[in-house]
């Protein structure tokens, strides 16, 4: 995902946030309880896999300390996060912008028959719209589209840098995330909502010595959250 795109989906949202207040009063029937403010509390089950290639970079001098790979395994995860948004409806149809922070701890383990190097997950922050429509007074269901940054992080080869605290490799890396999902009403200001995600992490790389990893994550989840609307 390009700087760029990423400037135009933040300005996108932080205008809908700045004249939510103003559309709300033009937009969909008084007493609607998806429209307005609303705040979430979200557990999730996430699916992580990462594709893992190692190749020697000649010019380093460090001598290569790991071998052909002969098995990679990824480990799925639970996890959680709160998430804030603001709803708007058009008669029938509902938008909304939100923002989130998940922790969700995948990752994935490489292995050259002796000596192994783990990529894990440990967070993402979120970005991203939805539209939809009304099926009832009290039920939407919607389409998801956004982006997402995910903490990734390793402790090297053998995680020769845990045993000091350190970490040999950290970046946030960036994603386009979409799914879809539905939304019921069940007080008068609360909802729950689920719903199903996918993203492509994109690609990177890490060099330890002369060993270059090249990581290609990719996640998806089933969620299901608390919404409490503000209106």
């Amino acid at each position: 995902m390009t700087l760029n795109r990423i400037k135009i989906l933040v300005s996108i949202q932080v205008i809908l946030f700045l004249f939510g207040g103003f559309l709300q009063a033009n937009a969909g029937v008084d007493g609607s309880p998806f429209e307005g403010p609303y705040l979430g509390v979200i557990t999730t089950k996430s699916t992580y896999s990462a594709t893992i290639a190692n190749t020697i970079v000649s010019t380093v001098d460090t001598p290569s300390a790991f071998g052909s790979s002969t098995s990679a395994k990824s480990k799925n995860s639970y996890g959680g996060g709160l998430f804030a948004g603001y709803g708007l409806n058009y008669g029938p149809v509902y938008t909304s912008a939100e923002l989130g922070f998940i922790v969700d701890k995948g990752n994935t383990i490489l292995s050259d028959g002796t000596n192994t190097i783990k990529f894990s997950q440990s967070n993402t922050f979120e970005l991203n719209v939805r539209a939809g429509f009304h099926l009832t007074d009290n039920a939407l269901i919607f389409g998801m589209f956004g982006y997402s940054g995910a903490n990734m992080k390793s402790h090297g080869i053998n995680e020769r840098s845990k045993p000091t605290d350190g970490l040999s490799y950290k970046q946030r890396l960036t994603s386009l995330r979409y799914g879809a999902g539905v939304e019921v009403a069940v007080y008068e200001n609360i909802s729950l909502r689920g719903e199903y995600t996918r993203s492509k992490i994109s690609n990177d790389f890490y060099l330890d010595g002369s060993d270059k990893f090249t990581i290609s994550p990719k996640t998806s989840r089933i969620m299901f959250s608390v919404v409490l609307h503000m209106y």
